[in-house]
C-alpha cells in the first residue's frame, strides 16, 4: 500500500490548486483511507481552505484512536455496508466483518460525525435493500447511497457473476423511490443510476450538451464537476480508472492549476466528444433503460488503450456534491 501512496505535500498542493479553481469539496476514498498516515494532514489542509471533507471507509479499521485523529476534520463519513451480517461477511471475506463494522459504528456515533452508508448492489444482495435501509435509518444515517457493483479491482476478477442484470436494476429503481419516500424526513436515499429518458432530456447531466461559447471557462469547477487524483499522480475526470489519455495532468510533473489552460484547449474538447458519443449510444431505443454512467464512460474511455492498469486511488476533489462515493 505504501508504494502506491502519494505523499502528503503533493496531495495538499493539488487541494490548494483545486480550491483556486472553484472546487468546494475534498473526498478521500481508497483503498482504506483510515490507514493512510497523512489523512489528518490532508483533511486539515482542506479545512484551512474552507473546503468540505468526506471520507469513505469499509468500517473495518474504525477505532477510537484512528477516529479521534480525524473526527473534527470530517464533514461526512461514508461507511460501506453490503447487507445483513451473513451477506456482508461473505462479500468482505471475513466472518468478523459485520461485528467490526458495528463496533466502529458505535465510535462514529459517539464522535458526532455526520455519517451515511454506501451499499454496493449485486445480483445476490438486492433483495436485502429494505433491511439495509432500515438498518441505516435505525443507526441515524443521513444518507444511503446505492451503487451498482463495478468490475474494477478485486470485483473484476472475482465477482463478475454478481453484476446486477437489467431486470434487477429496474426493480431496484422502483424500490429506491419507495425507500426515498419512506425515509424522506430523516435520510436521503440515492441510487447511482440514470434513466434513459432523463439522459435524453438532460444531456448536461453527463457533459453531452452542446457547448456554450459564452461559458466562463476561467472557472474550472463549472466546466468539469469532478476531478480524481490517482496514486500515480494523474488527475483524471469523472471517475477512478479513467484512461490517462484524458488526464488533465500528472501532478508529479506539473501543477494542476498551471496545467488547466492547456487541458481546456486540447484535452477537454476530446473528453466532451467522448461524452457526447457515449450519450448518443445510451439514448437509442435499444439501449438499457438504466445506466451507471460513471462505469460506462470510464469503460469507453479505455477502449482505445492497449493496456489499462488498475490503480487503487486515495483522494479526489469535487465541486458541489457532498455525497461520498464508494
Amino acid at each position: 500500500m505504501a508504494g502506491a501512496e502519494l505523499d502528503v505535500e503533493t496531495v495538499c498542493k493539488v487541494i490548494s490548486d483545486a480550491a483556486r479553481m472553484g472546487y468546494q469539496v475534498v473526498s478521500v476514498s481508497g483503498g482504506e483511507p483510515l490507514m493512510y498516515g497523512g489523512l489528518g494532514d490532508v483533511l486539515a489542509h482542506a479545512r484551512s481552505l474552507n473546503l468540505r471533507t468526506t471520507v469513505t471507509t469499509n468500517g473495518f479499521f474504525i477505532g477510537s484512536d484512528r477516529l479521534a485523529r480525524v473526527c473534527k476534520l470530517v464533514d461526512v463519513l461514508a461507511i460501506s455496508l453490503d447487507g445483513p451480517p451473513e451477506v456482508h461477511n461473505a462479500i468482505r471475506g471475513s466472518p468478523h466483518a459485520f461485528k467490526r463494522l458495528e463496533a466502529g459504528l458505535e465510535e462514529v456515533r459517539k464522535s458526532g460525525i455526520q455519517f451515511g452508508f454506501i451499499h454496493t448492489l449485486t445480483q445476490g444482495n438486492w433483495e436485502h435493500l429494505f433491511w439495509v435501509a432500515e438498518f441505516a435509518a435505525s443507526k441515524g444515517a443521513r444518507l444511503l447511497q446505492i451503487h451498482p457493483l463495478e468490475l474494477a479491482g478485486r470485483a473484476g476478477s472475482q465477482m463478475a457473476q454478481e453484476v446486477s442484470a437489467s431486470d434487477v436494476l429496474e426493480k431496484v429503481y422502483v424500490l429506491a423511490f419507495a425507500l426515498a419516500n419512506k425515509y424522506a424526513d430523516t435520510m436521503r436515499v440515492q441510487l447511482d443510476l440514470l434513466y434513459r429518458d432523463d439522459l435524453r432530456e438532460e444531456p448536461g447531466l453527463v457533459y453531452a450538451e452542446e457547448q456554450d461559447n459564452d461559458c466562463d471557462q476561467t472557472i474550472p469547477a463549472q466546466m468539469l464537476g469532478l476531478l480524481v487524483l490517482e496514486p500515480d499522480g494523474s488527475v483524471v475526470p469523472v471517475s477512478y480508472g479513467f484512461s490517462r489519455r484524458y488526464k488533465v495532468c500528472n501532478v508529479k510533473e506539473k501543477r494542476l492549476f498551471d496545467a488547466w489552460p492547456d487541458y481546456m484547449k486540447n484535452g477537454y474538447p476530446e473528453f466532451r466528444t467522448l461524452c457526447r458519443r457515449v450519450w448518443g449510444d445510451l439514448c437509442t431505443s435499444d439501449a438499457p433503460l438504466l445506466t451507471n454512467w460513471h462505469e460506462v464512460i470510464t469503460s469507453h474511455s479505455c477502449v482505445d488503450d492497449s493496456e489499462l492498469t488498475q490503480i487503487t486511488p486515495h483522494s479526489l476533489t469535487n465541486n458541489d456534491s457532498v455525497t461520498p462515493k464508494g
